[in-house]
């Protein structure tokens, strides 16, 4: 099973993910956790000069970057769901098509970059508002952080998406514990159908 944690800059995504894993290997469940962008691989790099500012690419370039950035890392999940009963991918394919759909990007165009990727069973966006976005994390955003009209477009489109998609949003401005359980109970719904 894979489970995606998506949702805007600061939503806490990282921490929810951590939390998910820490609670299924608590339980015994197999967990392997991959975070997107993966600034480890030769690709990733690239991807963390342009948010940086120390790299200029036009859009369709970045968007394909970040497609091959998961492509890099394409043996290592499918070697992952072969050991692993539960994946979380800490963003995936699904925010390269919200960003890049805001970038003015086709969304099928989008969408056949990651085709053939292991597909997720269950996505849960985190859905905060940008005031609380932007008093989490003051200073050092990157270039798709920086800008709060764009933050705006990006919640909006994931609010969007998520209905068509039937992904799942939950309320990321409750606390930490809040948000875990709301995940928890997704997961748990989804284990059961």
């Amino acid at each position: 099973m894979i489970i995606v944690i998506e949702g805007g800059d600061q939503a806490g995504k990282k921490t929810q993910s951590l939390l998910l894993q820490k609670k299924l290997q608590k339980n015994r469940i197999k967990t392997k956790l991959f975070s997107f962008p993966d600034y480890t691989t030769p690709i990733g790099k690239e991807i963390k000069k342009y948010l940086s500012g120390h790299r200029k690419f036009p859009p369709q370039v970045i968007h394909c970057l970040l497609a091959a950035n998961r492509w890099e890392k394409v043996n290592e999940i499918k070697k992952a769901q072969e050991k692993n009963s539960v994946l979380i991918m800490n963003r995936y394919y699904q925010s390269n098509l919200v960003y890049g759909v805001v970038n003015g990007m086709n969304p099928s165009w989008l969408e056949k970059l990651d085709e053939g990727l292991p597909k997720a069973d269950l996505v849960v966006v985190l859905d905060v508002s940008q005031s609380i976005s932007f008093s989490r994390k003051k200073s050092n955003r990157d270039q798709f952080e920086k800008n709060k009209l764009f933050s705006q477009k990006i919640s909006k489109a994931y609010r969007s998406i998520a209905k068509k998609k039937n992904w799942k949003i939950v309320n990321a401005s409750q606390s930490r514990q809040e948000v875990h359980l709301e995940i928890m109970k997704l997961f748990s719904k989804k284990l059961r159908i």
